[in-house]
């Protein structure tokens, strides 16, 4: 991989990150697909995030990108989950980003001296690590902006059909 080809790799990993929740992973549920507006207590979207942010802002937008940066921060939770289709895909979307940011962190000492040996600079390596950071930090916050949705919007519970047999279920009442 050329020197100017990882930094793309790791802006469109972060990039993945912060829309992960906008990712069909498949296995979408039709009680999970539909999302109502949450409380107040639950994040609206990712801006909470730029605080918490290691990357100086500037070198992250350059290196992600303004617009892709924006977009992350400024989509609202409920879209990511409605575009995700629905509460479980999501958290698994964001919960397998977190996973590979864990993974990329966990070698981070092996990962800085192959680096170094393919001729970045600590400069592009130090903003390598501290993206991951931000990618681990984003990727987190929305599942548990996720995970705040479906706590004030529990899916219904299948009910019981007085006629069912063994483990069938009716569907919820309608209403």
């Amino acid at each position: 991989m050329s020197r100017y080809e990882k930094p793309r790799l790791a802006a469109l990993l972060i990039l993945l990150a912060g829309l992960s929740g906008c990712a069909d992973t498949g296995g979408g549920n039709a009680s999970t697909a539909s999302v109502e507006p949450a409380p107040v207590a639950c994040p609206v979207n990712l801006s909470f995030v730029k605080d918490k942010l290691v990357t100086p802002y500037p070198q992250l937008e350059e290196f992600i990108g303004k617009d892709a940066l924006d977009a992350t921060f400024s989509k609202s939770i409920d879209q990511m989950i409605t575009d995700s289709g629905g509460i479980d895909p999501a958290i698994a979307g964001g919960e397998h980003y977190v996973q590979l940011y864990q993974e990329v962190l966990k070698n981070e000492a092996e990962m800085r001296e192959n680096f170094k040996k393919d001729g970045k600079d600590q400069e592009w390596i130090d903003t390598y690590f501290l993206s991951n950071k931000d990618g681990l930090t984003i990727n987190q916050a929305f599942v548990d902006a996720v995970k705040c949705r479906a706590a004030q919007n529990p899916a219904p519970s299948p009910t019981t059909s007085p006629t069912a047999t063994g483990g069938q279920t009716a569907p919820a009442p309608a209403g």
